[in-house]
């Protein structure tokens, strides 16, 4: 059998990252929660997450900035960018670097399963 797959979620609301935590749970995921970008970055387990699902808006590197450091340091792992602020340069930025998708906040459950089971399921 295989281990599911351990989902990385960057979020700096915790009530946020409990939500997504629980979705991701009951999809038979694992998920490891951050509050920041830097706290990702920071981490040594990296390597074993499936995916990155990240807010766009936080204090410190925003998403942005995060996918353009897991690309510098030649990290495999897909990004998911989410925001409630969502602009046309913000997308084309984040999907033309490779952003797997591009939600608006709230996210939609579905959405957001959908993209991940389509990298990591």
């Amino acid at each position: 059998m295989r281990p599911s797959p351990i989902i990385g979620i960057v979020d700096d609301d915790p009530d946020v990252r409990r939500s997504l935590d629980s979705l991701v749970r009951s999809a038979g995921m694992t998920a490891r929660c951050f509050a920041s970008a830097e706290d990702l970055l920071d981490d040594a387990g990296q390597a074993a997450l499936a995916c990155i699902v990240t807010d766009l808006h936080m204090p410190g590197l925003t998403g942005l900035d995060l996918q353009a450091e897991i690309a510098r340091r030649g990290w495999r792992q897909p990004v998911i960018l989410m925001t409630a602020y969502p602009t046309n340069s913000a997308r084309g930025q984040a999907l033309a670097a490779g952003a797997v998708a591009f939600l608006s906040k709230p996210v939609d459950p579905d959405a957001l399963l959908d993209a991940i089971e389509q990298v990591a399921g």
